[in-house]
């Protein structure tokens, strides 16, 4: 076992619950994040990038949502 890994399991130990718990989920995301720098981004099960919808959602907030006017022919018969 490495150094870190045996830090990281004493840490864990000594650590609440919660915040064990959190720091768990920091180092489960820097393995993910290892894994996508060789192998691209993370997906989740359905193929999106993992947390795509939780980054953008609300983005468009206050914005209109409006189809455009349609455009000109380009060709006239």
């Amino acid at each position: 076992m490495s150094v870190i890994a045996s830090e990281l399991e004493q840490r864990l130990l000594e650590l609440d619950a919660e915040s064990a718990t959190k720091l768990e989920k920091v180092g489960r995301d820097l393995i993910d994040f290892s894994r996508s720098e060789r192998n691209g981004p993370a997906k989740d099960a359905n193929g999106w990038p993992v947390g795509y919808f939780e980054e953008t959602a609300g983005c468009f907030e206050g914005e209109p949502l409006e189809a455009p006017e349609d455009p000109a022919p380009l060709l006239e018969w």
